[in-house]
């Protein structure tokens, strides 16, 4: 099958890459810049472009079976405008697109962010409604209104194939920007460590991308899966993460209250006008304990589940490949 893929270049588009060649699929992925693109194959195609330019995506879309779109805006610095231009307005663009070449199947990678967290006992599924700070979020807002725009597209055509998967947080290989390895380079081999109260549901990316295949020809029109395997505190994922790479290190939460203060602190000098990813919705958002069940993508779409120890290796190497290509700091 011939796909077209946007966000080639971040963690899960490469991955997705990956699992896309593996599968004997040909990939046209558009893109903005080559500088970041770690894979060579006959097989994927780089157009030049962005998917925000309708001349671009239609031209990297001709002869394409099917759509998996996973770029969007994710830098919590951003303006509302921002975040919505491309997560809602470039969704459209692909929504259009899928009409106009008469393209049936579209798998779009959306966030569990607009899906409401549960609690460790009672982890979250796909029909809990987006909860308090998310609801607040640009980000999870904006790319909960693209998944109406996909839902929207699959109640009008229910002979298309439009999916709509929600990962947790990824860890693994081929995170170029770092994006979620910030977590696991944050932490890594410092003698003490400082831990937000809040929690995460971890997957391999690989797992993911594996998933986000499946579902070309998986899973049920107009349907939203969520990816995500291990519920765990930041505390707890520090300390498998101290163990996994063998290094002494003593982990402190810090009080919510006090938290919160620096999200207040952050919120004051962007009044003043300063980007800056540290604001008290984002603080929030790491307070949450975010606890997700991953059953019905394991049903429906083949989900499969690496251990947590394989993806935190996985990441921690690409850390240091990148670091002495000189690539991170």
């Amino acid at each position: 099958m011939k796909i077209l893929l946007t966000g080639g270049t971040g963690l899960l588009g490469h991955n997705i890459i990956k699992a896309l060649l593996e599968q004997g699929h040909e990939i046209h992925a558009i893109i903005r810049s080559t500088s970041k693109l770690f894979i060579k194959d006959q097989n994927l195609h780089v157009f030049m472009g962005s998917f925000l330019n309708n001349e671009d995506l239609e031209i990297a879309a001709i002869g394409c079976e099917a759509i998996i779109h996973a770029a969007s805006a994710t830098d919590m610095a951003l303006s509302y405008e921002e975040f919505e231009k491309t997560n809602v307005d470039g969704s459209q663009k692909i929504v259009d697109l899928a009409r106009s070449m008469n393209i049936r199947t579209i798998v779009y990678i959306s966030s569990a962010n607009t899906i409401g967290y549960g609690v460790k006992e009672n982890p979250a599924v796909e029909t809990n409604p987006i909860q308090y700070p998310f609801t607040e979020s640009a980000y999870a807002k904006t790319k909960l209104m693209a998944e109406e725009l996909f839902r929207q597209e699959a109640q009008l055509s229910p002979e298309k194939h439009i999916i709509i998967l929600n990962p947790g947080f990824m860890l693994g290989s081929y995170d170029t920007h770092p994006s979620s390895g910030q977590l696991v380079k944050a932490a890594y081999g410092r003698r003490f460590m400082v831990a937000p109260k809040g929690g995460k549901s971890f997957i391999h990316v690989a797992d993911v991308a594996e998933a986000t295949v499946n579902a070309l020809s998986m899973g049920r029109n107009g349907e939203r899966y969520i990816l995500a395997h291990y519920n765990l505190s930041i505390s707890e994922f520090y300390e498998i993460q101290r163990r996994v790479c063998g290094y002494k290190q003593s982990i402190i939460e810090l009080p919510t209250d006090l938290m919160i203060f620096f999200g207040e602190v952050g919120d004051f000098f962007i009044s003043l006008g300063l980007k800056m990813q540290l604001s008290l919705n984002n603080i929030r958002q790491l307070c949450v304990r975010e606890y997700y069940d991953s059953s019905k993508a394991q049903r429906e779409l083949l989900l499969p589940k690496t251990e947590l120890e394989t993806a935190i290796r996985d990441s921690v190497e690409w850390l240091f490949k990148m670091r002495t290509n000189r690539r991170i700091d």
